[in-house]
């Protein structure tokens, strides 16, 4: 009996052992796995937050003035400005206050590129978050869509019903922001008129142009001359009256008046001179007439609303080039319209 009973405890401590064995092995088994799902979700986390750390410095660029007017805009004016040569754009420096503890990837890389005829903004942001790095690219359309249609006339009447809306903002815009100071440089003459009824462009000999602006019960005219070959003229309706821009030679001259960049006028415009411009030209609520023994030359794009008639298309050579309206539309409010269009991350 006594030796049945050692037996039995013998066997009873062999299955003990197992048992625990059995659960000492289970304990450890959820223990590490426990201990290796922590690891993945933390390494997880990390991830999302490198990934959010980067494409967050993304939106401050383009959301925050001290990064996108003061770092970026001059930028993407000195790019487009200085076409057809175009400068190289670089980086946008993030402040350190911007940057989350341990982050200390400050910078964000600025590329320009081109995408079916339309210039491309490309951001690259990098983060490193807990040693874990995370890189993110976005691409955005910076040209306002209507600049990029390849029409050389842009007016209500002449373009479809989905950007008409959009036309509409946009002459809105112009007409509320445009001026002669968005960081012009001395090599474009600027003149912002607004209380005269007719302006006569001219060009008086082989380096000077001439504006002469009159008003009723003026005796004389109101006179500025200048040798740039670059222009921002921006003409005001007069309380209701309308303006009227004769562009005309006097005085026996028959050369060509030939300019650049921006012609704003809130009222007609005559041309009775061989004219040449390369840039935009934007019209409101008036007309456009051309003497029938000339044909004006327009490299760049048109922008009308509300003229009294169309004639005029057919009496002036209208190409559109966009060489010409990007190095002069950053002056034309409206022009920039950066909208993301791609933003992934490695």
């Amino acid at each position: 009996m006594r030796g049945n009973t050692n037996k039995r405890r013998g066997f009873i401590s062999i299955i003990a052992l197992i048992i625990m064995s059995v659960l000492m092995i289970m304990i450890l088994y959820f223990e590490s796995t426990t201990r290796y799902e922590y690891l993945i979700l933390n390494s997880t986390k990390n991830n999302i937050q490198a990934y959010y750390l980067s494409e967050g410095k993304i939106h401050m660029v383009l959301n925050e003035d001290k990064y996108y007017k003061e770092q970026l805009l001059p930028m993407i004016f000195k790019y487009f400005r200085s076409f057809p040569i175009t400068t190289p754009l670089t980086y946008i420096k993030i402040s350190k206050e911007d940057l989350i503890l341990g982050d200390n990837k400050s910078t964000v890389k600025v590329d320009m590129i081109d995408n079916d005829n339309r210039k491309q903004l490309k951001l690259i942001s990098e983060s490193d978050f807990n040693g874990l790095k995370s890189t993110t690219t976005s691409y955005l359309n910076i040209v306002n869509e209507l600049f990029d249609l390849e029409i050389p006339v842009l007016d209500r009447i002449l373009i479809d019903d989905f950007h008409g809306e959009d036309l509409e903002n946009l002459l809105i815009d112009i007409g509320k922001n445009i001026n002669i100071n968005d960081n012009r440089p001395s090599t474009i003459y600027g003149v912002d008129l607004s209380n005269f009824n007719n302006i006569i462009l001219e060009k008086i000999d082989n380096n000077i142009f001439q504006v002469s602006s009159f008003r009723e019960n003026m005796t004389e005219p109101y006179v500025e001359r200048f040798t740039n070959k670059s222009i921002i003229m921006i003409l005001r309706h007069a309380k209701e009256e309308s303006v009227n821009l004769l562009i005309q030679n006097t005085n026996g001259n028959k050369g060509t008046i030939s300019l650049s960049g921006v012609i704003y006028v809130e009222g007609d415009i005559t041309i009775s001179s061989d004219f040449e411009f390369k840039g935009v030209i934007i019209v409101k609520n008036g007309e456009i007439k051309v003497d029938p023994i000339i044909k004006p030359k327009i490299k760049g794009i048109m922008i009308t609303d509300n003229l009294a008639n169309h004639n005029f298309i057919e009496n002036m050579d209208i190409v559109y080039n966009r060489e010409n309206i990007y190095k002069y539309g950053t002056y034309v409010p409206g022009f920039l319209d950066p909208n993301i269009i791609i933003i992934k991350g490695n």
